[in-house]
């Protein structure tokens, strides 16, 4: 590593050689010590010294050389690695995209103050804290949140989502990913989902002549879809949390729930069972597995269900009981072949060839009431 090392005569070259390949080549022997060499503290000091001098170089490549060799060193001068961040698009990148140096404040600052590269730079880095996801939701150009979203070390917390909601609220293409997130509490996710379907729904009336009642079914069968997919992520709480919203919104549809215990998602069928008929969810548990099909028939029956789903539902609980092992884990693909198998039995003038278009159709045997309304027990 001898030729990485700073010499006097580098010193001398940096001040009589006019080139600014010669700064450049200087700029990154004098950056890349700090990662691959033990510096003594004079030559640290030093080092210091070059750096602040060729942080201003006029030639954009010295600056860019800086940049690129200082993006990745844990302790490389704070005050340094600022200016270069601060700097052009070309300059500062390197160090945005990387530099561990950088802290959180720094970066929101960066963020309120930078151009549309320069916060993308930031919404790509492998880390994105709280409070830059914070900053780039609320002033990152759309370009910034695309990528921060798509961004699986970036935290995006409720305050974050939220803001992102309100400034996006027609943009399907930042709500969609945003759904996917795991992090996102439940009542945001379906407002998210609801969103992105209303949208779906206009586009299929203005784009494709469609009529509204088609159109608001596809809408609706792709909400259902994408929320089942969100709720295989929610813990306990969220799904509760949930079914409290969709009841209150008139989106909880007994063919929503029947996609749930699809997916072998019993603990959310359980959640809704227990709000549409206000008994707690312990007894719930009692009534819908361990009772027989009597219990369940009168928990169906007290929720309003629609009678023409009931078997569906049968079909689903029963293969449920007979696939799930000793242990409790559940074999999905295999229960999903099995509860298809006997939906087909079940609906024989009902064709698909996959659940969920299965779970389409049989819809359409509960119309014309799209979801389901909360009935105490008396």
């Amino acid at each position: 590593m001898s030729d990485k090392k700073l010499t006097i005569a580098d010193v001398e070259r940096l001040l009589s050689d006019p080139s600014e390949d010669a700064r450049a080549e200087v700029a990154a022997k004098v950056a890349t010590q700090f990662k691959e060499i033990e510096l003594a503290p004079r030559e640290r000091e030093l080092a210091h010294e070059i750096l602040g001098y060729l942080v201003h170089d006029v030639a954009v490549n010295v600056r860019e050389a800086l940049s690129r060799c200082l993006n990745d060193v844990p302790d490389a001068p704070r005050n340094i690695v600022l200016q270069l961040a601060r700097d052009i698009d070309a300059v500062a990148i390197p160090v945005l995209e990387r530099s561990p140096v950088l802290t959180d404040e720094d970066l929101a600052g960066l963020v309120y103050y930078g151009s549309p590269a320069k916060q993308c730079a930031i919404a790509g880095r492998p880390q994105v804290a709280a409070p830059v996801s914070e900053a780039l939701a609320l002033k990152g150009d759309r370009s910034a949140v695309l990528r921060l979203i798509a961004n699986a070390g970036a935290i995006i917390n409720e305050e974050a989502a939220t803001m992102l909601v309100e400034r996006y609220a027609d943009d399907a293409d930042v709500a969609a990913p945003l759904v996917q997130r795991n992090e996102l509490p439940a009542m945001l996710v379906e407002r998210l989902i609801a969103m992105v379907s209303e949208q779906m729904r206009e586009y299929l009336i203005e784009h494709h002549e469609m009529d509204g009642r088609t159109a608001a079914t596809l809408e609706e069968q792709a909400r259902e879809r994408t929320t089942t997919e969100a709720i295989t992520r929610m813990n306990d709480d969220d799904m509760r949390a949930l079914v409290t919203q969709l009841i209150e919104n008139k989106r909880l549809s007994a063919t929503l729930i029947l996609r749930a215990a699809g997916t072998g998602n019993m603990n959310f069928v359980e959640a809704a069972f227990a709000e549409l008929t206000s008994v707690p969810q312990d007894r719930i548990w009692r009534l819908i597995h361990d009772v027989g099909a009597l219990g369940f028939r009168a928990v169906y029956a007290r929720a309003g269900m629609p009678e023409a789903l009931y078997p569906a539902f049968r079909t689903v609980l029963d293969t449920f009981h007979a696939v799930r092992s000793s242990d409790g884990s559940l074999d999905l693909p295999l229960f999903r072949f099995h509860v298809l198998e006997g939906l087909k039995e079940a609906f024989e003038q009902v064709e698909a060839d996959d659940l969920d278009t299965m779970i389409d159709k049989l819809g359409r045997l509960a119309a014309p009431a799209p979801a389901v309304r909360n009935q105490n027990v008396a």
